[in-house]
């Protein structure tokens, strides 16, 4: 019996250091993908103000966030199902900003120059009645975004008379982190986490 208290503070130690180990290494990622992903920005469409357990915030909803035959000309949406994986490749227009060149429940093969693959989960996937158009919502992880405490309908506010845009942080992999937003042309980035 007299060993077990011997172990217990060595033990305590080594779980502690395995944790702090595990919560750095999580924001040293998410901190490496902001600095060296390839960044985009995407047209957003703000849905939710407030959550009153987090603070300000605001809900973003993307084009790319809705898919159906009709706006994925090359996707396979009848191989997606809720909850699967979705890498949706999107490709440059020419007057700016991105559109969507195909969807896939695996990483393309091959991935043309200029082209980004944004990794999804899908949340919902549902079909017509006739079964002739499926639709599934994909979430990427960019979707909520932070502002400071009392500014989260400001910003709602300021939606509705400018054009808000997501400055997008995307990794070699499809992950997606979301670095800030540009606010009628003007550049608004989140401090480095490091």
């Amino acid at each position: 019996m007299s060993s077990a208290p011997r172990y217990f503070l060595p033990l305590l130690i080594i779980v502690a250091l395995v944790q702090s180990a595990a919560l750095f290494k999580m924001v040293y990622d998410k901190d490496r993908l902001l600095n060296t992903g390839h960044e985009i920005t995407m047209p957003v469409k703000p849905l939710d103000p407030r959550d009153l357990f987090r603070g300000d915030y605001v809900t973003l909803g993307y084009d790319v966030s809705t898919l159906n035959k009709s706006n994925t000309p090359e996707g396979r949406i009848a191989e997606l199902r809720a909850g699967s994986a979705a890498f949706v490749t999107l490709r440059p227009k020419a007057d700016g900003g991105w559109t969507v060149k195909d969807v896939a429940p695996a990483f393309p093969s091959q991935v043309a120059a200029g082209d980004v693959v944004l990794k999804g989960r899908v949340g919902n996937a549902w079909a017509q009645a006739d079964g002739s158009e499926k639709t599934v919502s994909v979430r990427y992880g960019i979707e909520s975004y932070f502002v400071p405490e009392g500014t989260g309908r400001a910003l709602e506010n300021q939606v509705r008379d400018h054009k808000i845009e997501a400055i997008v942080a995307v990794g070699s992999d499809g992950t997606a982190a979301l670095k800030g937003l540009v606010i009628d042309g003007e550049r608004h980035v989140d401090p480095p986490l490091l």
